[in-house]
């Protein structure tokens, strides 16, 4: 018989995988706890208002190799904006498209060959500024067929490649950090995966695992830091010497 402390070890270890198994995650359950929590999710720093133009970027949940996964891209580096960056699928609405989901399902299908059908939307999040003149809504989705990153139609002028992150390897503590910018506030960087993830995708990440998941599962904090004021006069002398 084994010794109790590794028996409680082993129901700790079996405990925590559950939490991130796909029957909790993606149980109706759960669905409804991270839709109404994350309709309400406020952005980390404060909108003071909302650029006109409006798109949509689907954050897409799958199954890879048996666990629970995000799903992203990496933008190609001959776009005007954004190039080269790590997003979620998405873009821009058109006057044809009925809502910011249908511009989300869009795009992916653009982007990435993946059919509306095979998507389960769940709901959608709080619009969010991007850099630009542009508002972002995220829309959760979860894609409801066996994917292969092999066999994604990736739209080569939009997007260089894809790629997932499973839960366990995006949320581990030792992958996850911030960077402050000058303007007084930090943004959530991961990277446990095979890209770095930040910026507005990373904060979507930030806000989405928020409410995807139990506290105990994910205690990612951004840090706020005290902004670092420096004496010009003691600058200049510096530079002087």
């Amino acid at each position: 018989m084994l010794p109790t402390r590794i028996r409680l070890n082993c129901m700790c270890k079996r405990t925590i995988s559950n939490l991130y198994s796909p029957e909790n995650l993606l149980s109706q359950e759960n669905r409804e706890k991270t839709v109404s929590k994350f309709v309400n999710a406020q952005p980390i720093r404060r909108q003071s208002h909302l650029p006109s133009r409006k798109a949509a970027v689907l954050i897409p949940l799958c199954i890879m190799d048996g666990k629970v996964s995000l799903l992203y891209t990496l933008r190609t580096s001959n776009l005007k904006s954004h190039r080269g960056q790590v997003s979620f699928p998405g873009g821009m609405q058109d006057d044809s498209d009925r809502s910011v989901i249908e511009t989300a399902l869009r795009e992916t299908h653009e982007e990435l060959g993946i059919d509306p059908e095979f998507i389960d939307v769940w709901g959608t999040g709080n619009q969010l500024a991007a850099k630009g003149k542009t508002t972002v809504t995220p829309v959760i989705g979860c894609i409801t067929k066996k994917i292969e990153l092999n066999d994604l139609k990736v739209n080569r002028d939009e997007v260089e490649e894809a790629f997932y992150v499973n839960l366990e390897d995006l949320i581990n503590p030792k992958f996850l950090g911030y960077t402050q910018f000058r303007h007084a506030y930090c943004m959530p960087v991961f990277t446990g995966g095979k890209m770095r993830i930040w910026g507005l995708t990373g904060v979507i990440t930030y806000m989405f695992l928020q409410c995807l998941l139990p506290s105990r599962a994910y205690a990612h904090r951004v840090k706020q830091l005290p902004m670092i004021k420096v004496d010009k006069n003691v600058n200049d002398k510096l530079y002087e010497s």
